[in-house]
């Protein structure tokens, strides 16, 4: 994707403003604005004891009101507001 910023992930912390890629593969996913509500670094790709849902690195409360579970390649900081 030519406009993508490049990944930034020192700006992704709890209360930052990303977006996210949410739905099943990339050619069939969407971008969703939201807010970072955790970051489970210490956890993600531990398995947790089982392989069947694995822990996701970010939590993001999604401004469509959904909460998304997502690793480093499906987010992105927002750029900075331009007046």
């Amino acid at each position: 994707m030519p406009d993508t910023p490049e990944k930034d992930h020192d700006a992704i912390v709890p209360g930052a403003r990303v977006r996210v890629r949410v739905g099943g593969s990339a050619a069939g996913s969407d971008w969703v604005l939201g807010v970072v509500v955790d970051d489970y670094a210490a956890e993600a790709g531990s398995g947790a004891g089982h392989d069947w849902a694995p822990v996701r690195r970010w939590a993001v409360a999604a401004d469509d009101g959904r909460l998304v579970f997502v690793d480093d390649g499906d987010i992105e900081p927002t750029p900075p507001e331009t007046s």
